[in-house]
Formats: C-alpha cells, structure tokens, sequence
C-alpha cells in the first residue's frame, strides 16, 4: 500500500511539472489579454479627457483628433498619443501645397503641420504634453 501511495505521489509529481509549461503559457495570455483590454478601454478615456480638455488650454479650433493609440513597453508606464490638426495647421498646409502647385485633397490637409499630443497617468490624473509637429514649441497641462 505504501509503495502504491509513493508511485502515485511520483505520478502526481511528474504530471505537474509536464503541465506547468502550459499553466504558464495559460497565465501569460490571461494576463496579456486583461492589459490589452485595460489599454483599450483607457484609449476612449483618454480620448474623452482630450475632447473635453484641449479647448479649454487654447485649442478651441481643432479640426479632427486622430484615434488616440496606446504605446507601452515593459517595465515603463503605457502613453497614449494622438494627433491633431487645427484650422490654422490645416490653412498652413492648403498654403504650402498652394506654392508647390499641387493641388490638396482631405487626406493632406493634416500633413505636414500638425500637433501631436501625448498622455500619460500622472497620479490621480494625466499629464498632456501638446508639441507642434515641426517646430519645437511644446505645451503641457495636468488633468485630474
């Protein structure tokens, strides 16, 4: 009886080391998804805070505000970037394209002047940081 409950102990032993790749990989993936599924859910919160914020810190004259995308690498915090376009970067490009002699469509009156904003949590809130897509002017701002 004793060599039986040893020989099953042994059988319980081997049988676990065996799954414990695959309860990893199962561990790993649920994790992964549960981030994935945070950053997305934090992309529309961001996009809200950006919709309801960047007017009131003098960008009341936005045009279009790209889909906000979540950047991360491990071990440092995720930001969040988007960009966007106001009625004078969109007048600045009409005018370049105008002296080039090319004539603009919708999709290059955001290109090449354009303002690229970056979110990241800061606390309680989130720190925007607005720079101008050629120059180096930059504006920052916190919200809670």
């Amino acid at each position: 009886m004793k060599a039986i409950k040893q020989l099953y102990h042994e059988h319980k032993i081997i049988t676990l080391i065996l799954t414990s790749p695959i309860w990893l990989f199962v561990l790993f993936s649920v994790l992964f998804t549960a981030n994935e599924i945070y950053k997305s859910t934090q992309e529309g919160v961001v996009t809200e805070v950006l919709n309801k914020t960047l007017p009131q810190h003098g960008y009341s004259d936005i045009y279009y505000l790209n889909q906000v995308k979540a950047d991360s690498h491990f071990g440092m915090g995720t930001t969040y970037v988007s960009s966007f376009s106001t009625k004078r970067t969109v007048k600045e490009n009409q005018d370049l394209f105008a002296k080039a002699g090319k004539k603009i469509d919708k999709g290059d009156a955001n290109l090449p002047y354009y303002k690229e904003v970056t979110v990241r949590r800061s606390g309680m809130g989130w720190k925007v940081t607005v720079s101008d897509s050629i120059g180096q002017k930059e504006n920052s701002y916190s919200v809670k």
